[in-house]
């Protein structure tokens, strides 16, 4: 995760449970505006019932459900004893609600509510309130509001928590795709050279028991040859693990085709590719490289990339007559990577073998 992405979320965190505590210092409105009337003991009992209640508050609003109620019920207790000091303690009392809307389930929040409401209907009967109206108003209005705001907080959460979870799975599930694709790039690089390899070894052993040790000698040269090439490839495959730019792999691609005294043109027209689309392209024309090196008997090929708006057009041409066309590991591994992305990839066989491979680009897929 980003840090940008931690920072949001730590702001968002704090604005639901804490922005608006800014709106509890209503409570102090009647204490500031009357403050001559109020006894040297109602102004400290009424700024240590605040800060007690605040206190509560912040560790209400960070406790879990199953431990929520004794803070529940010692606020309400608060409140109540507030009343006795100070008319400020309907904005309490709608802090009360917050947290049983935040903190209960649905079934508890009508225990709550009702609770809520009977403490205040208790402070404003109990209490010594000139105008008992005015605080049953703003006290329920403000409960009733700030009850739905908890609610809506909680539900935020809930979904915030859901997303990063589905985040999670998407990310695990990418990696699990990641493993298959390496083990399948594996399974093509390495499964074809090892049984070369071990079909000679054992050759090469039964030529030594039968005193043929010309021709054995040959079959040993032979697996050191092939277990060279080998080596090359898995080097190779591990550098296109490392370098997913599309423009630099078909750079490196074209000069291991060189190297082998190919004669290969290469036709390249590309811009900004989606990363997925960049890594399975990568993948496809890498594939047909290596077919090329295994199988064309001319050595005279040509590649063509073109980039539409609508989808990456890969064609690859070995000029050489191909009367039969057994599709193996690879070329199996070219079709399965082009229909990930809901795409084609065809061959045709005559006095030419061609591949035709078609990736369509989307526009989500450039967002």
């Amino acid at each position: 995760m980003s840090s940008l992405s931690s920072f949001s979320q730590q702001s968002d965190k704090g604005f639901w449970k804490y922005g608006h505590l800014i709106f509890t210092g209503f409570y102090l409105l009647p204490l500031i505006i009357n403050f001559a009337s109020f006894t040297a003991n109602q102004i400290i009992m009424s700024l240590a019932f605040y800060i007690a209640f605040i206190l509560l508050y912040v560790k209400a609003i960070n406790c879990k459900s199953v431990r929520v109620t004794k803070l529940f019920v010692a606020m309400l207790l608060i409140c109540f004893c507030a009343t006795f000091y100070t008319t400020g303690t309907p904005t309490l009392f709608g802090f009360v609600a917050y947290v049983a809307g935040y903190s209960y389930s649905s079934h508890q929040r009508i225990y709550a509510a009702l609770a809520i409401t009977f403490t205040v209907l208790l402070s404003a009967y109990i209490g010594d309130i000139g105008k008992v109206q005015y605080f049953l108003a703003v006290a329920l209005i403000l409960c009733a509001t700030l009850f739905s705001y908890g609610i809506a907080a909680k539900r935020e959460s809930l979904y915030k928590k859901r997303e990063q979870e589905s985040a999670n799975q998407l990310e695990q599930l990418a990696a699990i795709a990641e493993r298959e694709r390496i083990a399948r790039d594996l399974h093509d690089i390495l499964g074809h050279s090892l049984s070369s390899i071990a079909l000679k070894a054992e050759l090469a052993n039964k030529l030594n028991q039968g005193e043929r040790y010309e021709q054995a000698n040959n079959e040993i040269a032979q697996v050191a040859d092939l277990a060279r090439q080998l080596l090359s490839d898995v080097r190779n495959a591990v550098s296109d693990l490392k370098q997913l730019n599309l423009v630099s792999q078909i750079a490196q691609l074209k000069q291991r085709l060189i190297e082998q005294e190919f004669n290969v043109t290469f036709n390249v027209v590309l811009n900004t590719l989606p990363a997925k689309v960049e890594g399975l392209a990568g993948l496809i024309i890498k594939e047909a490289v290596t077919n090329l090196l295994r199988h064309s008997s001319t050595k005279n090929s040509e590649i063509n990339i073109e980039q539409t708006a609508q989808q990456l057009l890969i064609t690859v041409i070995d000029h050489a007559p191909c009367s039969t066309l057994n599709a193996g590991n690879g070329l199996n591994g070219i079709k399965e990577r082009a229909e990930q992305l809901n795409g084609s990839a065809s061959f045709t066989c005559g006095e030419r073998f061609t591949l035709n491979v078609i990736l369509p680009i989307t526009a989500k897929d450039l967002q």
